[in-house]
């Protein structure tokens, strides 16, 4: 099968995303600067109960077989979608991006922050998602995420996207071109890649729908209101295109 929008070689796909999620580790590692804001995230936080006196130790810096291995443990016990993993690797560099660089994966906690954009990706798109009870029995070897963790990890992270996690067909199309980019670099995708065929209309509906419905579902569950302007997404108007296929150029405002 090769490999396209609709159905990226989740392997090689699976190992440029944990790649790029470890350089943002490496360059966390230059500033060694730390925001309180953000200690639910702490991979040793499960391990500590409420209150109690923190010290946590120096994490060593991950390899990417570390975190690819992580990554597909989690993926395959969970029985995620494809489009899962590029989607979680959006929601990544969203918090980023949302926190000014106070959130982001760093060695003490790029399980947590990985782990629950993954959860999020696939309830964002999977048809039959699992609960977040079935996912805490998901976790690798050695790893442990409660029930009542990744519910707290859900809030926060919703909490800091604003509650905003529609993934519009552009930008999924942008990371996806990227990554394919990345992956004909490295060799890693096979000559499949040379004959890759565009996001169909089908798929860009449904993945704007689909996100765009979980959204309004999650600032349901919201507490309180906001005063502050909200960030809106980019919305792509498919309905007056006659291609079956769409390029990255028709749907990317570059």
């Amino acid at each position: 099968v090769g490999s396209t929008m609709a159905a990226p070689d989740v392997d090689a796909t699976i190992k440029c995303v944990c790649g790029v999620v470890r350089a943002h580790i490496l360059q966390s590692e230059m500033d060694r600067e730390t925001s309180e804001d953000f200690a639910l995230f702490n991979d040793q936080e499960s391990r500590q109960r409420r209150g109690s006196s923190r010290s946590l130790k120096r994490e060593k810096t991950p390899s990417l077989d570390d975190i690819t291995t992580f990554y597909r443990d989690v993926f395959g016990r969970a029985q995620m979608e494809s489009d899962c993993v590029i989607m979680s690797l959006i929601y990544v560099e969203r918090l980023i991006k949302n926190t000014r660089g106070n959130l982001r994966p760093r060695a003490t906690n790029w399980r947590s922050v990985l782990f629950s954009c993954m959860v999020l990706a696939s309830k964002v798109w999977d048809d039959l998602s699992m609960w977040n009870g079935d996912f805490s029995q998901t976790c690798p070897a050695g790893v442990t995420f409660t029930l009542q963790r990744i519910n707290e990890l859900e809030l926060a992270v919703l909490d800091a996207l604003e509650y905003i996690v529609k993934v519009p067909a552009s930008e999924y199309a942008k990371y996806y071109f990227l990554l394919r980019s990345m992956l004909i670099k490295s060799g890693l995708g096979g000559e499949d890649l040379n004959e890759m065929n565009p996001l169909d209309v089908d798929g860009a509906r449904r993945l704007q729908a689909v996100s765009t419905k979980y959204q309004r579902a999650a600032s349901l569950r919201q507490v309180g209101n906001r005063t502050g302007p909200r960030s809106k997404s980019l919305t792509i108007e498919l309905e007056g295109l006659d291609h079956r296929k769409i390029g990255l150029e028709h749907i990317v405002d570059m």
